[in-house]
């Protein structure tokens, strides 16, 4: 088995779970710890998402000439000395043509959404494993590639040495999955988890620990070199609780010393806080969704173009996989070039993709092992624009002084589009200490606190339904529900409202109606009061049908709860008597509502 590049992977003629045979009893010998052995793989009936209980059914694997009959009480042999044969298997067929045959295992909510957006891109290699069946059963991909690791009423916890536990218990289980999924011909393992979760980072380095076991089972003689990891840092100022900071600087600082150590190749740190402040208009589910994209397409960029050749000059799989296996950290981005009449508009847009990308900042650039940078351009443009590639050798000049000592790997294509792109990927940089420093820091978690703390709300009207829905989207997450949404009533009730106070109220309005709504829809009832009774003058003439319409429905209602009683229905809608009577003249509420001894 060669640890090159698979460039010639075939898809399998035929996919499904494979009966236990005397390769898999190979396996659990040759991944066992101690002697005292329990048959891992056992072979689930269930449809949906694998579960597995705490203890683990013996199952002995089928005897062949192979094997003695009391196979299982010998002790475990020395991992690195034990030769094996290794039968080929090709698990799940990719319908992705890269240089490198990639398995992927994303690990809690985070990790799940990462390897869907991968598993949508053809790497069918995937497998996804949460302490919470809920957010398994949201992700698009085949129940079969799915395991819920049921930890009973630690379920769900964002406690990490709950999840480290809860992969503890079901390594085997995990192990059997991976061989069935990923077979023999796998290339390289990713691992994939969100920063400040309890199940994915509690459990993302026993996985390591699985994959590299894994990789070792496979015949891959430096198994560090053939797992690597993505990790997502939350946003500050935008968490649901000071244990996701705590649980982000604790894992992120011990995967930063793995990285540097060359204990995993490579670790790919998506910063969250980052992004956030680079498209601050983008409300949290479209941003997410738009993250998990463009990590996985750049990724997927790099793989393919190293599989196609360039009658310019050719970035090959080679080149590419020099960079990956490069250890410690690694950042990747995309330009595109604008002014191709300028002379230096390619060089500048090689330094934009150093500053301008979804990885985390504050990097060493001087500690830069491996580089590849790649020009894409329209093949028209590549014939016909005068000079293009003395700008793109000035350009990888402008990169190798920049990179100090590192070795840059280059490519020229030509495709059928109308511009000219710039793609880097950097490998082997030192970790961005100052920003895992700042994960510790007491100003880390401040959900109620932003940037713009000093300006009223209402000088920043533009920005209040993008807001809410922020606020909406963090209160989903920090209880692990759904996303619940504005209807348009509702809507309209918060622009044209005259929001005294700043951010901070909306905040807090925001939680109200998501604890107060029951179904996914938040109407107008679930606003504050005062929102709903403020002055009408204060809203302009188009909004006031709406805004009667929303008064009447909840007069009526509160004079319902109160059988009538005007002076507690006041009191519960926060307004005066007077002002209540005044209501119900105006809106005409029926008068069977309203008891008259009030």
């Amino acid at each position: 088995m060669t640890e090159g590049p698979n460039k010639n992977q075939k898809k399998a003629d035929n996919i499904g779970v494979k009966p236990m045979e005397a390769t898999e009893a190979e396996l659990i010998r040759v991944l066992q710890e101690t002697g005292a052995h329990n048959p891992p793989f056992q072979k689930s009936k269930d449809q949906g998402a694998r579960t597995y209980g705490s203890s683990t059914q013996e199952y002995p694997a089928k005897a062949t000439s192979e094997f003695e009959i009391n196979n299982f009480l010998l002790p475990a042999l020395d991992l690195e000395h034990y030769e094996h044969k290794i039968r080929e298997e090709t698990g799940i067929a990719d319908e992705n043509k890269g240089s490198i045959c990639y398995a992927w295992i994303g690990t809690g909510q985070c990790g799940g959404r990462l390897v869907k957006s991968f598993y949508d891109l053809g790497y069918k290699k995937v497998l996804a494993v949460n302490t919470t069946g809920r957010d398994l059963d949201s992700l698009a991909i085949p129940q079969s590639q799915k395991l819920l690791m049921g930890m009973g009423k630690d379920s769900g916890s964002r406690d990490m040495e709950r999840g480290a536990k809860a992969v503890g218990q079901h390594r085997q289980d995990i192990l059997h999955l991976a061989r069935q999924t990923f077979g023999t011909q796998v290339d390289h393992i990713m691992v994939c988890f969100g920063a400040g979760g309890g199940a994915g980072s509690g459990s993302i380095v026993e996985l390591i620990d699985i994959a590299k076991r894994y990789a070792r089972y496979i015949g891959k003689k430096n198994p560090s070199k053939h797992v690597g990891v993505i990790m997502t840092l939350p946003a500050s100022g935008k968490v649901g609780s000071p244990l996701v900071p705590k649980n982000a600087s604790k894992v992120a600082n011990e995967l930063s010393q793995m990285a540097n150590a060359g204990e995993i190749s490579p670790l790919i740190i998506v910063d969250n806080d980052k992004i956030s402040r680079m498209y601050p208009g983008m409300t949290a589910r479209p941003l997410w969704l738009s993250i998990n994209k463009t990590v996985a397409g750049l990724f997927d960029f790099f793989n393919k173009v190293s599989a196609l050749g360039s009658r310019y000059t050719c970035f090959d799989g080679m080149d590419y996989l020099r960079i990956i296996k490069s250890s410690g950290c690694l950042v990747m981005g995309r330009t595109e070039v604008d002014k191709l009449d300028e002379p230096f508009s390619i060089s500048e847009a090689v330094k934009r993709n150093l500053e301008k990308t979804l990885f985390a900042g504050g990097l060493d650039l001087s500690s830069v092992k491996e580089c590849g940078c790649i020009v894409v351009g329209g093949k028209e443009l590549m014939a016909k624009v005068k000079g293009l590639q003395e700008k793109i050798d000035y350009a990888f000049y402008i990169l190798t002084e920049i990179m100090n000592q590192a070795t840059i790997h280059r490519g020229i294509y030509e495709d059928n589009s109308d511009s000219l792109r710039v793609f880097t990927i950097i490998g082997g940089l030192d970790s961005p200490t100052a920003r895992l420093e700042e994960l510790s820091t007491d100003l880390y978690f401040r959900p109620d606190v932003f940037e713009t703390e000093g300006l009223l709300l209402r000088e920043q009207k533009e920005d209040i339904l993008s807001l809410a829905e922020f606020f909406l989207a963090k209160e989903a997450n920090f209880y692990n529900r759904e996303d619940k949404i504005l209807n348009s009533d509702s809507k309209k009730l918060l622009l044209y409202y005259s929001w005294p106070g700043n951010i901070r109220e909306l905040g807090k309005a925001m939680e109200r109606a998501h604890e107060l709504t029951i179904g996914r829809v938040i109407h107008p009832d679930a606003l504050p009061f005062k929102i709903i009774f403020s002055d009408s003058e204060n809203y302009p003439r188009h909004i006031l049908p709406t805004l009667d319409k929303v008064q009447r429905r909840i007069i009526g209602k509160s004079l319902e709860l109160f059988k009538g009683y005007r002076p507690s229905a006041a009191r519960i809608l926060s307004i005066e008597l007077q002002r209540l009577n005044h209501l119900i003249e105006k809106l005409n509420i029926p008068a069977a509502e309203i008891n008259t001894s009030s």
